[in-house]
Protein backbone atom coordinates (compact mmCIF):
# COMPACT_ATOMS: atom_id res chain seq x y z
CA UNK A 1 0.00 0.00 0.00
CA UNK A 2 2.77 2.42 0.96
CA UNK A 3 4.49 1.62 -2.41
CA UNK A 4 1.35 2.44 -4.13
CA UNK A 5 0.70 5.61 -2.62
CA UNK A 6 4.04 7.07 -3.26
CA UNK A 7 4.36 5.57 -6.98
CA UNK A 8 0.83 7.54 -7.21
CA UNK A 9 2.03 10.69 -5.91
CA UNK A 10 5.16 10.78 -7.49
CA UNK A 11 2.79 10.54 -11.03
CA UNK A 12 0.86 13.53 -9.92
CA UNK A 13 3.33 15.39 -9.20
CA UNK A 14 5.71 14.76 -12.28
CA UNK A 15 2.54 15.47 -14.46
CA UNK A 16 1.63 18.41 -11.99
CA UNK A 17 5.91 19.79 -12.19
CA UNK A 18 5.63 19.53 -16.07
CA UNK A 19 2.30 21.67 -16.61
CA UNK A 20 4.36 24.40 -14.20
CA UNK A 21 7.35 24.19 -16.36
CA UNK A 22 6.08 24.71 -19.52
CA UNK A 23 4.29 28.15 -18.12
CA UNK A 24 6.00 31.32 -18.66
CA UNK A 25 3.89 33.78 -17.38
CA UNK A 26 2.82 35.42 -14.40
CA UNK A 27 0.36 32.28 -13.99
CA UNK A 28 3.19 30.41 -12.62
CA UNK A 29 2.88 32.58 -9.07
CA UNK A 30 -0.21 30.89 -9.00
CA UNK A 31 -0.04 27.19 -10.16
CA UNK A 32 1.03 25.63 -6.92
CA UNK A 33 -1.18 27.55 -4.32
CA UNK A 34 -4.15 26.63 -6.86
CA UNK A 35 -3.36 23.28 -7.17
CA UNK A 36 -2.68 22.44 -3.73
CA UNK A 37 -6.07 24.34 -2.59
CA UNK A 38 -7.67 22.00 -5.37
CA UNK A 39 -6.27 18.27 -3.66
CA UNK A 40 -6.76 19.22 -0.45
CA UNK A 41 -10.66 19.92 -1.94
CA UNK A 42 -11.03 16.81 -3.00
CA UNK A 43 -9.69 15.26 0.13
CA UNK A 44 -11.95 17.45 2.57
CA UNK A 45 -14.70 16.41 0.23
CA UNK A 46 -14.23 12.67 1.47
CA UNK A 47 -13.80 13.93 5.12
CA UNK A 48 -17.11 15.95 4.66
CA UNK A 49 -19.44 12.80 3.52
CA UNK A 50 -17.56 10.84 6.11
CA UNK A 51 -18.48 13.42 9.40
CA UNK A 52 -21.16 15.36 8.56
CA UNK A 53 -23.06 13.44 6.21
CA UNK A 54 -22.89 10.40 6.97
CA UNK A 55 -24.24 9.35 3.41
CA UNK A 56 -23.03 10.01 0.03
CA UNK A 57 -22.86 9.83 -3.71
CA UNK A 58 -18.93 10.08 -3.58
CA UNK A 59 -18.39 6.49 -1.47
CA UNK A 60 -21.23 5.04 -3.59
CA UNK A 61 -18.86 5.83 -6.83
CA UNK A 62 -16.08 4.47 -4.59
CA UNK A 63 -17.43 1.05 -3.71
CA UNK A 64 -18.73 0.27 -7.28
CA UNK A 65 -15.61 1.65 -9.01
CA UNK A 66 -13.90 -0.97 -6.42
CA UNK A 67 -16.27 -3.34 -7.28
CA UNK A 68 -15.94 -2.81 -10.67
CA UNK A 69 -12.07 -3.40 -10.74
CA UNK A 70 -12.25 -6.45 -8.61
CA UNK A 71 -14.02 -7.97 -12.33
CA UNK A 72 -11.00 -6.59 -14.01
CA UNK A 73 -8.66 -8.24 -12.05
CA UNK A 74 -10.50 -11.42 -12.48
CA UNK A 75 -11.49 -11.27 -15.96
CA UNK A 76 -10.12 -8.33 -18.14
CA UNK A 77 -11.64 -8.97 -21.05
CA UNK A 78 -15.44 -9.06 -19.59
CA UNK A 79 -14.23 -5.49 -17.61
CA UNK A 80 -13.86 -4.26 -20.60
CA UNK A 81 -16.81 -5.06 -22.67
CA UNK A 82 -18.86 -3.37 -19.57
CA UNK A 83 -16.40 -0.42 -19.95
CA UNK A 84 -17.63 -0.16 -23.13
CA UNK A 85 -21.46 -0.96 -23.53
CA UNK A 86 -22.49 -2.25 -19.91
CA UNK A 87 -25.62 -1.75 -19.08
CA UNK A 88 -28.51 -2.93 -16.56
CA UNK A 89 -28.11 -6.48 -18.01
CA UNK A 90 -25.46 -7.18 -16.91
CA UNK A 91 -25.41 -9.00 -13.56
CA UNK A 92 -22.58 -7.30 -11.84
CA UNK A 93 -24.99 -4.05 -12.07
CA UNK A 94 -27.65 -5.65 -10.17
CA UNK A 95 -24.68 -5.80 -7.06
CA UNK A 96 -23.50 -2.26 -7.26
CA UNK A 97 -25.42 0.76 -5.25
CA UNK A 98 -26.17 2.90 -8.17
CA UNK A 99 -27.68 1.22 -11.21
CA UNK A 100 -28.81 5.00 -12.59
CA UNK A 101 -27.38 5.44 -16.12
CA UNK A 102 -24.86 9.03 -15.26
CA UNK A 103 -23.94 7.12 -12.00
CA UNK A 104 -22.88 4.04 -13.35
CA UNK A 105 -21.08 5.96 -15.69
CA UNK A 106 -19.17 7.03 -13.06
CA UNK A 107 -18.45 4.31 -11.50
CA UNK A 108 -16.86 3.03 -14.36
CA UNK A 109 -14.65 5.81 -14.61
CA UNK A 110 -13.87 5.46 -11.06
CA UNK A 111 -12.74 2.30 -11.64
CA UNK A 112 -10.16 2.74 -13.72
CA UNK A 113 -8.69 5.53 -11.04
CA UNK A 114 -9.16 2.44 -8.64
CA UNK A 115 -7.23 -0.15 -10.79
CA UNK A 116 -4.00 2.32 -10.98
CA UNK A 117 -4.76 3.38 -6.97
CA UNK A 118 -5.42 -0.32 -5.27
CA UNK A 119 -8.54 1.01 -4.28
CA UNK A 120 -7.54 3.88 -2.57
CA UNK A 121 -9.91 6.25 -1.67
CA UNK A 122 -8.34 9.02 -1.26
CA UNK A 123 -5.37 8.45 -4.26
CA UNK A 124 -8.66 8.30 -6.75
CA UNK A 125 -9.54 11.84 -5.19
CA UNK A 126 -6.01 13.29 -6.04
CA UNK A 127 -6.58 11.75 -9.78
CA UNK A 128 -9.71 13.17 -10.20
CA UNK A 129 -9.39 16.52 -8.58
CA UNK A 130 -5.82 17.05 -10.70
CA UNK A 131 -7.87 16.01 -14.09
CA UNK A 132 -10.45 19.17 -12.68
CA UNK A 133 -7.93 21.06 -12.04
CA UNK A 134 -6.03 20.16 -15.32
CA UNK A 135 -9.52 21.55 -17.40
CA UNK A 136 -9.63 24.74 -15.45
CA UNK A 137 -6.02 25.95 -15.63
CA UNK A 138 -5.89 25.55 -19.39
CA UNK A 139 -9.06 27.88 -19.26
CA UNK A 140 -7.22 30.19 -17.25
CA UNK A 141 -4.38 30.26 -19.61
CA UNK A 142 -6.76 30.99 -22.05
CA UNK A 143 -8.95 33.63 -20.67
CA UNK A 144 -5.28 35.26 -19.53
CA UNK A 145 -5.07 36.10 -22.99
CA UNK A 146 -7.60 38.87 -22.35
CA UNK A 147 -7.16 42.11 -22.08
CA UNK A 148 -8.09 42.39 -18.27
CA UNK A 149 -9.04 39.15 -17.70
CA UNK A 150 -6.23 37.18 -16.07
CA UNK A 151 -7.00 38.02 -12.28
CA UNK A 152 -10.93 37.79 -12.44
CA UNK A 153 -10.38 34.33 -14.21
CA UNK A 154 -7.71 33.25 -11.63
CA UNK A 155 -10.04 34.37 -8.47
CA UNK A 156 -13.12 32.77 -10.46
CA UNK A 157 -11.88 29.31 -12.12
CA UNK A 158 -8.80 28.63 -9.81
CA UNK A 159 -10.00 30.10 -6.13
CA UNK A 160 -13.65 30.86 -6.06
CA UNK A 161 -14.31 28.64 -2.65
CA UNK A 162 -17.64 26.75 -3.41
CA UNK A 163 -16.89 26.29 -6.97
CA UNK A 164 -13.29 24.64 -6.66
CA UNK A 165 -14.91 22.23 -4.05
CA UNK A 166 -17.66 21.44 -5.72
CA UNK A 167 -16.42 20.08 -8.37
CA UNK A 168 -13.22 18.19 -6.54
CA UNK A 169 -12.91 14.75 -5.84
CA UNK A 170 -14.48 11.74 -6.22
CA UNK A 171 -18.18 13.06 -7.46
CA UNK A 172 -19.34 13.72 -11.25
CA UNK A 173 -18.55 17.28 -11.31
CA UNK A 174 -15.13 17.13 -11.11
CA UNK A 175 -14.86 15.24 -14.70
CA UNK A 176 -17.99 17.34 -15.93
CA UNK A 177 -16.25 20.49 -15.05
CA UNK A 178 -12.60 19.28 -16.64
CA UNK A 179 -14.75 18.96 -19.77
CA UNK A 180 -16.87 22.12 -19.83
CA UNK A 181 -13.70 23.76 -19.03
CA UNK A 182 -11.75 22.37 -21.99
CA UNK A 183 -14.60 22.72 -24.82
CA UNK A 184 -14.78 26.26 -23.39
CA UNK A 185 -10.99 26.85 -24.02
CA UNK A 186 -11.19 25.13 -27.21
CA UNK A 187 -14.12 27.57 -27.98
CA UNK A 188 -12.36 30.70 -27.37
CA UNK A 189 -9.18 29.86 -29.11
CA UNK A 190 -12.03 29.16 -32.13
CA UNK A 191 -13.52 32.75 -31.46
CA UNK A 192 -10.60 34.31 -31.35
CA UNK A 193 -8.76 33.18 -33.88
CA UNK A 194 -6.12 31.53 -31.76
CA UNK A 195 -4.28 28.13 -33.05
CA UNK A 196 -5.82 25.12 -31.50
CA UNK A 197 -3.03 22.04 -31.25
CA UNK A 198 -3.39 18.78 -33.26
CA UNK A 199 -4.00 16.64 -29.67
CA UNK A 200 -6.53 19.28 -28.62
CA UNK A 201 -8.66 18.08 -31.53
CA UNK A 202 -9.48 14.80 -30.21
CA UNK A 203 -10.16 15.44 -26.73
CA UNK A 204 -13.21 17.56 -27.67
CA UNK A 205 -15.54 14.12 -28.77
CA UNK A 206 -13.89 12.95 -25.41
CA UNK A 207 -14.67 15.96 -23.43
CA UNK A 208 -18.33 15.76 -25.28
CA UNK A 209 -19.15 12.54 -24.62
CA UNK A 210 -18.37 12.98 -21.01
CA UNK A 211 -20.42 15.67 -20.31
CA UNK A 212 -22.94 14.51 -22.26
CA UNK A 213 -23.03 11.19 -19.87
CA UNK A 214 -22.54 12.82 -16.76
CA UNK A 215 -24.41 16.36 -16.99
CA UNK A 216 -26.35 16.07 -20.09
CA UNK A 217 -28.56 19.25 -18.80
CA UNK A 218 -24.97 21.17 -19.09
CA UNK A 219 -24.52 20.65 -22.16
CA UNK A 220 -28.06 20.77 -23.91
CA UNK A 221 -27.23 24.53 -22.58
CA UNK A 222 -23.38 25.11 -23.16
CA UNK A 223 -23.62 23.85 -27.19
CA UNK A 224 -26.08 25.81 -28.66
CA UNK A 225 -24.76 28.77 -26.73
CA UNK A 226 -21.33 28.21 -27.97
CA UNK A 227 -22.71 27.65 -31.32
CA UNK A 228 -24.72 30.48 -31.94
CA UNK A 229 -21.63 32.95 -30.88
CA UNK A 230 -19.22 31.27 -33.42
CA UNK A 231 -22.09 31.54 -35.85
CA UNK A 232 -22.74 35.08 -35.67
CA UNK A 233 -19.13 35.88 -34.69
CA UNK A 234 -17.19 34.11 -37.55
CA UNK A 235 -20.27 33.53 -40.16
CA UNK A 236 -22.64 36.60 -40.17
CA UNK A 237 -20.50 39.55 -38.42
CA UNK A 238 -18.17 39.79 -41.06
CA UNK A 239 -20.44 39.69 -43.82
CA UNK A 240 -23.27 41.96 -42.25
CA UNK A 241 -21.58 44.99 -41.09
CA UNK A 242 -25.18 46.95 -40.61
CA UNK A 243 -25.76 44.63 -37.64
CA UNK A 244 -22.41 45.95 -35.75
CA UNK A 245 -24.78 47.70 -33.64
CA UNK A 246 -24.99 45.94 -30.03
CA UNK A 247 -28.92 45.72 -30.43
CA UNK A 248 -29.15 43.97 -33.77
CA UNK A 249 -26.29 41.84 -32.63
CA UNK A 250 -27.96 40.55 -29.99
CA UNK A 251 -31.35 40.36 -31.83
CA UNK A 252 -29.39 38.32 -34.85
CA UNK A 253 -27.80 35.83 -32.06
CA UNK A 254 -31.35 35.55 -30.35
CA UNK A 255 -32.69 34.50 -33.95
CA UNK A 256 -29.61 31.88 -34.75
CA UNK A 257 -30.08 30.71 -30.97
CA UNK A 258 -33.46 29.12 -31.56
CA UNK A 259 -31.88 26.68 -34.42
CA UNK A 260 -29.10 24.66 -31.97
CA UNK A 261 -31.76 24.90 -29.34
CA UNK A 262 -34.09 23.39 -30.90
CA UNK A 263 -31.77 20.21 -32.04
CA UNK A 264 -30.92 20.06 -28.26
CA UNK A 265 -34.68 20.23 -26.89
CA UNK A 266 -35.22 17.00 -29.45
CA UNK A 267 -31.75 14.92 -28.50
CA UNK A 268 -32.90 13.86 -24.85
CA UNK A 269 -36.26 12.16 -24.06
CA UNK A 270 -36.07 14.70 -20.74
CA UNK A 271 -35.67 17.82 -22.87
CA UNK A 272 -38.82 16.99 -25.08
CA UNK A 273 -40.69 19.91 -25.67
CA UNK A 274 -43.41 18.08 -24.46
CA UNK A 275 -42.18 16.70 -21.51
CA UNK A 276 -39.71 19.46 -20.57
CA UNK A 277 -41.60 21.43 -18.35
CA UNK A 278 -43.31 18.17 -16.90
CA UNK A 279 -39.87 17.40 -15.81
CA UNK A 280 -39.05 20.36 -14.11
CA UNK A 281 -41.92 20.12 -11.96
CA UNK A 282 -41.72 16.85 -10.99
CA UNK A 283 -38.04 16.72 -9.78
CA UNK A 284 -39.32 20.34 -7.80
CA UNK A 285 -41.96 17.93 -5.79
CA UNK A 286 -39.58 15.30 -4.95
CA UNK A 287 -36.65 17.60 -3.76
CA UNK A 288 -39.47 19.66 -1.64
CA UNK A 289 -40.76 16.36 -0.49
CA UNK A 290 -37.51 15.86 1.05
CA UNK A 291 -36.23 18.83 2.26
CA UNK A 292 -37.36 20.57 5.05
CA UNK A 293 -39.49 24.11 4.54
CA UNK A 294 -36.33 26.33 5.48
CA UNK A 295 -33.82 24.87 3.40
CA UNK A 296 -35.60 24.88 -0.11
CA UNK A 297 -36.60 27.35 -2.63
CA UNK A 298 -40.94 27.09 -2.26
CA UNK A 299 -42.24 27.83 -6.01
CA UNK A 300 -46.26 27.57 -4.01
CA UNK A 301 -47.85 26.83 -7.29
CA UNK A 302 -45.74 25.51 -9.91
CA UNK A 303 -47.24 23.93 -12.72
CA UNK A 304 -45.75 22.54 -16.02
CA UNK A 305 -47.08 25.27 -17.91
CA UNK A 306 -44.87 27.36 -19.79
CA UNK A 307 -46.65 30.36 -18.03
CA UNK A 308 -45.95 29.22 -14.69
CA UNK A 309 -42.40 28.58 -15.50
CA UNK A 310 -42.01 32.24 -16.83
CA UNK A 311 -43.67 33.79 -13.62
CA UNK A 312 -41.40 31.47 -11.24
CA UNK A 313 -37.95 31.98 -13.64
CA UNK A 314 -37.16 35.53 -11.68
CA UNK A 315 -37.19 34.02 -8.30
CA UNK A 316 -35.41 30.97 -9.63
CA UNK A 317 -32.33 33.12 -11.06
CA UNK A 318 -32.61 35.38 -7.86
CA UNK A 319 -32.25 32.31 -5.84
CA UNK A 320 -29.83 30.12 -7.67
CA UNK A 321 -27.21 33.20 -7.61
CA UNK A 322 -27.90 34.48 -4.18
CA UNK A 323 -29.50 31.97 -1.91
CA UNK A 324 -29.53 30.98 0.84
CA UNK A 325 -29.07 34.43 2.11
CA UNK A 326 -27.50 34.83 5.85
CA UNK A 327 -30.22 35.10 7.36
CA UNK A 328 -31.75 31.23 6.11
CA UNK A 329 -28.38 29.34 6.79
CA UNK A 330 -28.95 26.93 9.52
CA UNK A 331 -25.70 24.92 9.33
CA UNK A 332 -22.20 25.58 9.20
CA UNK A 333 -22.39 24.68 5.51
CA UNK A 334 -25.03 27.11 4.67
CA UNK A 335 -23.67 29.54 6.60
CA UNK A 336 -20.55 29.48 4.69
CA UNK A 337 -22.40 29.35 1.13
CA UNK A 338 -24.23 32.37 2.20
CA UNK A 339 -21.07 34.44 3.10
CA UNK A 340 -19.73 33.78 -0.22
CA UNK A 341 -23.57 34.54 -1.69
CA UNK A 342 -23.35 37.81 0.10
CA UNK A 343 -19.99 38.61 -1.97
CA UNK A 344 -21.20 37.99 -4.87
CA UNK A 345 -24.22 39.64 -4.42
CA UNK A 346 -22.35 43.02 -3.97
CA UNK A 347 -20.14 42.77 -6.43
CA UNK A 348 -23.07 42.01 -8.70
CA UNK A 349 -24.18 45.49 -7.85
CA UNK A 350 -21.39 46.89 -7.75
CA UNK A 351 -20.90 45.51 -11.49
CA UNK A 352 -24.30 46.87 -12.65
CA UNK A 353 -22.93 50.46 -12.78
CA UNK A 354 -20.28 48.82 -15.62
CA UNK A 355 -23.34 47.72 -17.98
CA UNK A 356 -22.36 50.48 -20.92
CA UNK A 357 -18.78 49.46 -20.98
CA UNK A 358 -19.93 45.92 -21.06
CA UNK A 359 -22.39 47.06 -23.70
CA UNK A 360 -19.98 48.90 -25.92
CA UNK A 361 -17.00 46.29 -25.39
CA UNK A 362 -15.90 44.95 -28.06
CA UNK A 363 -16.19 41.13 -26.42
CA UNK A 364 -19.81 42.21 -25.70
CA UNK A 365 -21.22 39.17 -27.97
CA UNK A 366 -18.93 37.10 -25.97
CA UNK A 367 -19.95 38.44 -22.47
CA UNK A 368 -23.77 38.14 -24.10
CA UNK A 369 -23.25 34.44 -25.15
CA UNK A 370 -22.01 33.55 -21.79
CA UNK A 371 -24.89 35.90 -20.01
CA UNK A 372 -27.26 33.36 -21.84
CA UNK A 373 -25.59 30.44 -20.25
CA UNK A 374 -25.55 31.79 -17.06
CA UNK A 375 -29.41 32.77 -16.91
CA UNK A 376 -30.52 29.32 -18.46
CA UNK A 377 -28.63 26.62 -16.40
CA UNK A 378 -29.38 29.12 -13.36
CA UNK A 379 -33.36 28.66 -13.60
CA UNK A 380 -33.32 25.49 -15.22
CA UNK A 381 -31.57 23.91 -11.82
CA UNK A 382 -32.78 26.00 -9.57
CA UNK A 383 -36.87 25.22 -10.45
CA UNK A 384 -35.89 21.94 -10.17
CA UNK A 385 -33.16 21.34 -7.52
CA UNK A 386 -34.83 23.51 -5.23
CA UNK A 387 -32.54 22.31 -2.29
CA UNK A 388 -30.07 24.55 -1.29
CA UNK A 389 -27.24 22.16 -0.39
CA UNK A 390 -27.63 20.13 -3.66
CA UNK A 391 -28.03 23.39 -5.81
CA UNK A 392 -24.92 24.74 -4.24
CA UNK A 393 -23.32 21.57 -5.65
CA UNK A 394 -25.16 21.64 -9.26
CA UNK A 395 -24.61 25.18 -9.29
CA UNK A 396 -20.70 24.84 -10.09
CA UNK A 397 -21.89 24.21 -13.53
CA UNK A 398 -22.51 28.47 -14.00
CA UNK A 399 -21.27 29.99 -11.15
CA UNK A 400 -17.46 30.56 -12.28
CA UNK A 401 -18.29 31.83 -15.46
CA UNK A 402 -20.93 34.23 -13.12
CA UNK A 403 -18.27 35.36 -10.77
CA UNK A 404 -15.88 35.98 -13.84
CA UNK A 405 -18.45 38.76 -15.47
CA UNK A 406 -19.31 40.52 -12.40
CA UNK A 407 -15.29 40.96 -11.52
CA UNK A 408 -14.10 42.28 -14.72
CA UNK A 409 -13.24 45.71 -14.34
CA UNK A 410 -15.49 45.99 -11.27
CA UNK A 411 -15.38 49.02 -9.37
CA UNK A 412 -15.49 47.92 -5.75
CA UNK A 413 -12.17 45.27 -6.45
CA UNK A 414 -10.44 48.07 -8.34
CA UNK A 415 -10.46 50.20 -5.48
CA UNK A 416 -9.50 47.52 -3.40
CA UNK A 417 -6.26 46.40 -5.29
CA UNK A 418 -5.60 50.38 -5.67
CA UNK A 419 -5.94 50.14 -1.66
CA UNK A 420 -3.79 47.42 -1.60
CA UNK A 421 -1.26 48.97 -3.68
CA UNK A 422 -0.80 52.04 -1.92
CA UNK A 423 -0.61 50.44 1.85
CA UNK A 424 2.49 48.13 0.43
CA UNK A 425 4.13 50.93 -0.98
Amino acid sequence: MIVTTVANILVIGSIAFMLWRQEESLLRKVYWPALVLKLFCGIALGLLYIYYYNIGDTFAYYKDGSALANVARSDAEAYIKFLWNGNDAYLIVKSLYLQEPRALFMSKITSIFCLLCADNYWLVSLYLSFVAFSGAWFLVKQLSRIDSIALPAIGAFLFLPSAVFWSSGVIKESIAMASVYFITAVFLKAWMKHPVKLWHWPLVPLALWLLWSLKYYYLAVFLPVTITGLIVKRILLPRFTAIHRWQFTLLIWLVVFTVPLYIASVVHPNFYPERFLGVIVENYRAFAAASPPEDRIVYEHLTPRASSIAFYSPKALASGLFRPFLWEAHNVMQLLVALENLGMLVLFIMALAQWKHMVNSKYRLLIFSAAVYIVLLCIFLALSTPNFGTLSRYRVGFLPFFFLLITINNPLLNKLCAFVQRSWR
